[in-house]
């Protein structure tokens, strides 16, 4: 399954993570099932040589990780944000790649988002992100054109590389 679908590495936004805590964001447990899924199937967590990805973990996800909490979501967590294996990719703030994906995801505070797709669209892997705002879809204010990851995956995705949500990244393990 991780073989044809996530072909051994996966980068995922930090948000599907704080999603895996918020019931609301996993009111059926398919992001704890996704999760459990990549891990037994041994996928490694893409990440950038500059730490940026890493920093953004720890800074939002570090003080869960670090509680006495004992629910199942916290052991999924500390797996995959301290002992799950990484492959790190090289990212040039300005190679074509990065300058494309700037002319999508516009917003200046965003950068560790443009990380996330690039460093899953420069190895040709799957990016799992909740983030329909800045990632997925786009603002209100771009409706009329197709949505970001689609302008994305055109123009600039290697072979293999995808924008999925984690229930679409869900359903497809279930297939």
């Amino acid at each position: 399954m991780t073989g044809p679908l996530f072909q051994g590495a996966v980068a995922i936004d930090t948000n599907v993570f704080i999603h895996l805590l918020n019931p609301q964001n996993n009111p059926d447990g398919h992001i704890n099932r996704l999760l459990t899924h990549l891990s037994y199937e041994g996928a490694e967590l893409l990440v950038d040589d500059g730490g940026r990805i890493a920093g953004e973990y720890n800074h939002l996800l570090g003080a869960a990780i670090s509680g006495q909490d004992d629910r199942n979501e916290i052991y999924i967590l500390r797996y995959w944000i301290l002992n799950a294996p990484r492959r790190s990719v090289e990212v040039s703030g300005n190679d074509v790649l990065m300058t494309a994906i700037r002319r999508v995801i516009v917003e200046p505070s965003e950068a560790v988002d443009r990380v996330f797709v690039y460093v899953a669209l420069k190895v040709g892997k799957i990016l799992i992100s909740n983030d329909e705002m800045h990632i997925v879809i786009g603002p209100l204010r771009e409706s009329g054109q197709p949505a970001r990851r689609a302008r994305m995956l055109r123009r600039f995705a290697t072979a293999g590389a995808e924008i999925l949500t984690s229930w679409e990244a869900h359903a497809r393990i279930q297939q």
